[in-house]
């Protein structure tokens, strides 16, 4: 394989050619770029096929490949549609890992801001937030929370596919476990853990920088869906920095009618807002009831006489033909460990070639500035936990 000689990314170059066990790759453009990584558009040279291939820098501490990885492979045991397949995969050695996946469309972030008035018909809102939570709870069947729950995370199916009506969930780089494999037990929940997500869908309980649970990706699936039902969430004029502002909109929608109004404009209110208070009523261990949630948009549904074949917004002239699910029941299942170990092969190998030192140096360093934080933070934690408290008492 090339070796980079380009300044000092590592990621690949249009036209590079990638060697796998099993196929050549050409490179042939950049689908999108992140902090952790960067998602490529490549064509298969033994059949001219396209796919998509996602990289991490192989000096990178994150092992956000490796989850995606994981969850992807945990999604195929169970069929899900809602998941792209891993292809194969590999490392280019000092450079980056990557993995081989489906090729999808576009975003459902790009397809909400397509639309004349960047907000979906309300029939397209529903189909696709019906997906989406269907999606979530396959997620949590196998035992992952997702903790960034957001449109730019959910994608459309490719036309020439014919899978243009499904939607997919990507990105898991921030999952987490949250049940102990082997013994069959939700983990603990921790007196506190580190924000994860996105500032503007991000659930209350992440914002206070307390740990999540399944209900966490369902609230963040609301304000999702809310945005692209209604056009916009009543804080969405506020940067991702200001996060205590956003915090207190979230605290005080629960109270205030005005905001409430603000928030579920255009929005099937009654249906939406039983759903928040649905959440809000779990704690961290409880199993959500998925089927209420799915209840509440088939009746929000039939309620504005939308039918199942009205069409999607990104395919005005062709009735719906994608997927209508009923979420499952919530029950986890184990993984085959076979199936989750083999996810490391190629694609921690240039990791464990540098060595362990480095990964070692940066997690004392992470410990310590934790260590730091929590001692200067811990006053205004309590501050907080106890705020939502009375928040969610008095709703």
């Amino acid at each position: 394989m090339q070796s980079s000689d380009e300044g000092d990314d590592p990621m690949p170059r249009d036209d590079e050619e990638l060697k796998t066990k099993k196929d050549k790759y050409k490179v042939l453009a950049l689908l999108g770029k992140g902090g952790y990584g960067a998602v490529y558009s490549v064509l298969r040279l033994s059949d001219s096929e396209k796919f998509a291939i996602k990289c991490e820098n192989a000096n990178t501490c994150r092992k956000a490949l490796y989850m995606d990885c994981n969850v992807l492979k945990g999604a195929a045991q169970i069929k899900s549609r809602h998941f792209c397949t891993v292809v194969d995969q590999a490392a280019v050695k000092d450079r980056f890992n990557f993995i081989v996946m489906k090729l999808i469309g576009k975003n459902l972030w790009d397809l909400r801001m397509d639309t004349p008035e960047c907000r979906f018909s309300l029939g397209t809102a529903l189909k696709t937030a019906a997906q989406c939570l269907v999606s979530i709870q396959q997620l949590h069947k196998f035992g992952y929370l997702h903790r960034d729950i957001k449109p730019g995370n959910f994608a459309a199916g490719r036309k020439e596919s014919n899978e243009h009506h499904t939607i997919f969930m990507l990105d898991f780089g921030l999952c987490r476990e949250f049940v102990k494999r082997g013994e069959g037990k939700l983990r603990t929940q921790r007196a506190n853990a580190p924000f994860r997500g996105t500032t503007r869908y991000a659930p209350l309980n992440s914002m206070l920088e307390l740990d999540t649970g399944r209900k966490d990706d369902i609230e963040s699936w609301l304000y999702m869906v809310v945005e692209w039902t209604s056009g916009g969430l009543p804080w969405r004029k506020l940067k991702a920095s200001d996060r205590d502002k956003v915090l207190q909109f979230k605290k005080e929608l629960r109270n205030r009618e005005d905001l409430q109004e603000d928030m579920f404009y255009s929005c099937p209110k009654k249906e939406f807002f039983r759903i928040l208070k649905y959440t809000d009523s779990l704690d961290f261990y409880a199993t959500p009831d998925y089927g209420f949630v799915y209840y509440c948009i088939k009746h929000a549904a039939d309620a504005n006489k939308i039918k199942d074949t009205d069409p999607l917004d990104w395919d005005p002239n062709t009735p719906y033909f994608g997927p209508i699910e009923v979420p499952g029941d919530g029950a986890v299942i184990e993984l085959e460990v076979e199936n989750r170990m083999s996810a490391e092969g190629s694609i921690n190998k240039t990791r464990k070639e540098k060595g362990k030192k480095n990964e070692e140096k940066e997690n004392e360093k992470y410990r310590t500035r934790k260590r730091e934080n929590k001692k200067n933070d811990e006053d205004e934690k309590m501050k907080n936990k106890k705020d939502l408290e009375a928040a969610l008492k008095k709703s």
